[in-house]
């Protein structure tokens, strides 16, 4: 598929940003279970932090392809620094975009575009919470072990259920550094360790009705919207794992001798190379078809599902075989297949599980 000429722009400077500035210190924050505070800062400076956001909001205003590429780019090298873009601007800033009042954009969008806020999501699906009605709020106690985003300690949008019925749910903003929240870094996560997740406990949260995102109830639409969004750029991260594993493969293979030559001679390693790209090209094909669709405001789910589904299965298997190439090296931490590995599998089942996307495809399929 071919990119425009913006695209491209976009492509070449975040490819030297990537691997002049985000590299030197990529493994050292995985290690660590640090935040590229530094490389976030950097990125709010070029615009990349408020992508979603309208100029008028001092945002970036970029389409979606725009910053699919950009997080390609950047997950090449580090993806628990595409992990956070993709979160700030899929489940933090569309969401208050599409749902949120005047005063809530007022009041949340600038400070996201300029990088001042970086803004969390609590996944619903991993709440332990018990949500009570108080006067014309609720009240929240409990946790919630898996928010993106949390460490940076920021806006969060959290959603509970506030109705008789289960499926019943309502989204709120919380706003940062409420006393009522204890955040806790979660830093046994098998990858993405340096993307900030962490764990929430909830003490008494008051939400009240100036704190809802969209209208009582309708939560479900809030999850769904920012979900599909986040789909299509959990899935260019994806492409961007395979890449980057696809390229330190064939780098290893061509200085690795065996036999008085390469190891890219032999035919086991040129069969898996060349599935290896195949793969890639294939899931960067369908997560750019699915921007595409996003932009020209089509019905873009389906394809968004399917790119997610097929670039997060294949950042796994991509990862798993440059890992054999490796050979024995490549469980080792001193080369980047294995935090590549780690990353494909938390990638593969963030926003939404393969099981899930496969029943999403079907049912939009044979519907």
């Amino acid at each position: 598929m071919k990119l425009n000429q913006e695209c491209i722009m976009l492509q070449t400077e975040l490819r030297k940003f990537a691997q002049q500035v985000i590299l030197d210190k990529v493994d050292e924050l995985d290690t660590s279970c640090s935040l590229p505070s530094d490389n976030i800062r950097q990125l709010a400076e070029m615009g990349i932090l408020g992508a979603s956001i309208p100029e008028d909001m001092e945002g970036a205003a970029l389409e979606c392809i725009g910053l699919a590429v950009s997080l390609e780019e950047i997950a090449r090298v580090c993806s628990s620094t595409a992990t956070i873009i993709a979160t700030h601007n899929a489940l933090y800033t569309y969401p208050i975009l599409k749902f949120g009042n005047d005063a809530q954009k007022k009041k949340y969008l600038p400070p996201a575009a300029t990088g001042e806020q970086v803004g969390s999501w609590a996944l619903p699906a991993t709440n332990e919470i018990t949500v009570t009605k108080k006067n014309e709020g609720h009240m929240v106690s409990g946790k919630n072990p898996f928010a993106l985003n949390a460490e940076f300690k920021g806006p969060l949008i959290l959603i509970v259920p506030t109705g008789d019925q289960s499926e019943t749910m309502t989204a709120f903003i919380v706003d940062a550094g409420s006393t009522e929240i204890e955040i806790t870094n979660a830093h046994n996560t098998l990858g993405l360790r340096a993307a900030g997740i962490g764990s929430l406990k909830f003490n008494d949260l008051l939400l009240t009705p100036q704190d809802v995102l969209g209208t009582e109830g309708g939560g479900l639409s809030v999850l769904e919207t920012a979900r599909d969004y986040m789909k299509i750029l959990t899935a260019a991260i994806a492409v961007g794992i395979a890449q980057g594993a696809t390229d330190e493969a064939i780098k290893y293979g061509k200085e690795r001798i065996q036999f008085g030559q390469p190891i890219t001679t032999f035919g086991m390693v040129r069969e898996k190379i060349a599935l290896m790209t195949t793969n890639t090209e294939a899931a960067r094909n369908l997560t750019l078809e699915a921007a595409l669709q996003f932009d020209a405001a089509a019905d873009f789910r389906k394809a968004a599902t399917v790119a997610k589904y097929y670039a997060g299965r294949s950042a796994v298997d991509i990862t798993n075989e440059a890992i054999q190439i490796f050979g024995g090296y490549g469980y080792m931490k001193d080369y980047p297949v294995e935090r590549y590995f780690r990353d494909a599998q938390v990638i593969n089942v963030l926003c939404s599980t393969p099981a899930e996307d496969k029943e999403f495809i079907a049912k939009h399929t044979l519907d």
